[in-house]
């Protein structure tokens, strides 16, 4: 037994056994470690001033640059069921209307309107506009609306360009807002049609902007019949729905018309807010 354990051939053979299998060991931990990390990885990086995040499974994907913070959502529970993690109900048993592509020509007539009933309501401008389009937008503010950014110029491929095409987009949008309305928090964005994917909602949450999208679509943007308008709005009305419809993009004279009987009929019915 003493020969053996002082032979030095025998002592290297061991050695040997023992640092192979300890380094063998080493690589199925860190193995097992990063599976374990893997598995429970976000797509998207939270906005880490908001009370609560989208909680979504699959692959992680790298995050987009954080850009300078332009507004502040508020602190509360949000409800993250919409596609890619946004938002597409209020939260609460609040109704809210939205309206997109303004500010235009059509935007002070919708502000009669929901001045009318004391509805208040969430615009989504395109940021193009608003420069030409001051008056409104001072008005949306006044009236105590809340704004939405929409992008620069209501670009449909926004998901498709770099993280950092993105970011300048929805900077340039809220810098635009800001220097006709400087005070006026932009809590939300709103991607064109709704093409939602993880670089834009990764970017408007490091911005400080709640990815929204929509329960309702009253599909104005191609109707020419508001009473096509009116009736898939009313038979879909529900509870913490939040409805699309336009005050520009196009000629929304029929969306006027629809407003004149939906506002009502929906006021009647439920408790009409602004996105807060």
């Amino acid at each position: 037994m003493t020969r053996w354990m002082t032979d030095p051939r025998r002592i290297a053979f061991v050695a040997t056994f023992l640092a192979v299998a300890l380094i063998a060991g080493l690589v199925v931990v860190a193995r097992m470690t990063s599976g374990s990390h893997a598995a429970f990885a976000s797509p998207y990086r939270p906005n880490p001033r908001s009370a609560v995040t989208p909680e979504q499974g699959g692959q992680a994907q790298a995050a987009a640059p954080r850009g300078p913070m332009r507004a502040e959502p508020p602190t509360r529970q949000r409800a993250y069921d919409g596609p890619d993690g946004t938002q597409r109900v209020t939260g609460t048993p609040s109704m809210s209307l939205t309206f997109d592509d303004g500010p235009s020509q059509f935007t002070d007539e919708v502000l009669d309107q929901l001045s009318k009933h004391g509805i208040k309501a969430t615009f989504c401008v395109i940021g193009s506009q608003v420069r030409s389009h001051a008056a409104q937008m001072r008005r949306i503010v006044a009236e105590g609306h809340t704004l939405c950014n929409h992008t620069w110029n209501h670009d449909f491929q926004l998901g498709d360009r770099t993280p950092e095409q993105i970011v300048k987009d929805m900077v340039r949008t809220n810098d635009a807002i800001h220097t006709v309305v400087p005070n006026a928090p932009v809590r939300y964005f709103r991607n064109p049609g709704g093409n939602f994917n993880h670089r834009t909602v990764s970017v408007a949450q490091n911005l400080g902007m709640v990815p929204l999208h929509w329960t309702i679509d009253s599909r104005d943007w191609e109707s020419k019949d508001s009473k096509k308008i009116c009736d898939l709005v009313e038979a879909n009305a529900s509870p913490g729905a939040v409805v699309l419809l336009h005050d520009g993009g196009g000629d929304r004279r029929e969306t006027m018309k629809a407003l004149k009987k939906l506002l009502p009929f929906l006021k009647d019915r439920f408790d009409l807010v602004a996105m807060p």
